[in-house]
């Protein structure tokens, strides 16, 4: 009877609360290049709950390779896009296959899926905040800096997260959504991890719903969200002593679905 998952009742509602706290393992050597990877556990709460063993899982933001390796341990059939060179080769060898493709994940060539994909999780650039280091705490920013790790993706021109205008930015970043609807199945899902932030600025940017808004418009429906704690983060002592700034120790998983 369940036509989502392989999930037993049990299974499934434990996955349904709107909140949770989950910590990735201690990254290696080959992933702590990439400045910004989310945690293979993450992507396999997903995959495990929106598809079935053998189906297909795809990623326009592959990054060093975290959806896809989920994918390949849980039983499905990862595939994906990654514009950085050194990121895409990561992923190939960290998959063992050649099914992530290096290029910009808004163009429809890309796209080769005559018979759609089952499930689409992805975590997209945050704008160019990576490039921009905000306040004189200990941040993660500056403990990456002091151990001579990237700071950002890249400084490929192409690449979404050197875009400075925010609005030309989420109007570009839309045109991967597009790709993404017309290659999802029908009644599938999608999973955007993302997170609203604190510009240099000093301006709270409300990133997630921003979002939320412009796939909407690409056509998918929006079906809610769920909340990723961090409480394993470092505490900044941000605005102190004369004014609020939280830290911001979670993300939205943005979840969607294409019903037609």
């Amino acid at each position: 009877m369940n036509k989502l998952n392989d999930l037993t009742g049990k299974e499934w509602i434990k996955e349904t609360r709107s909140w949770y706290i989950l910590k990735g393992k201690t990254r290696k050597n080959d992933v702590i290049k990439h400045p910004a990877k989310y945690p293979e556990e993450l992507a396999s709460k997903y995959i495990k709950f929106f598809t079935k063993i053998d189906e297909t899982v795809f990623d326009p933001f592959m990054g060093v390779g975290s959806t896809g390796v989920a994918a390949k341990e849980e039983g499905r059939i990862g595939y994906g896009i990654e514009i950085n060179n050194e990121f895409c080769k990561i992923a190939n060898e960290r998959y063992g296959e050649e099914n992530i493709l290096l290029g910009d994940s808004r163009d429809k060539k890309l796209y080769k899926f005559p018979d759609g994909v089952d499930f689409i999780m992805t975590s997209p650039p945050y704008w160019d905040i990576l490039k921009k280091k905000r306040g004189n705490s200990n941040s993660q920013h500056t403990q990456r800096e002091e151990k001579n790790l990237k700071l950002y993706y890249s400084d490929n021109p192409m690449d979404l997260g050197n875009i400075e205008d925010y609005e030309i930015f989420i109007k570009e970043l839309a045109k991967v959504f597009k790709n993404c609807f017309k290659i999802l199945k029908e009644k599938k899902y999608m999973v955007v991890v993302v997170q609203n932030f604190r510009n240099s600025d000093g301006k709270y940017v409300t990133f997630a719903w921003d979002l939320v808004n412009k796939i909407e418009k690409c056509g998918f429906s929006f079906e809610g969200e769920q909340i990723w704690c961090q409480d394993d983060k470092q505490l900044g002592i941000w605005g102190y002593p004369s004014k609020f700034i939280s830290n911001i120790h979670h993300h939205y998983c943005l979840i969607f679905r294409k019903n037609a």
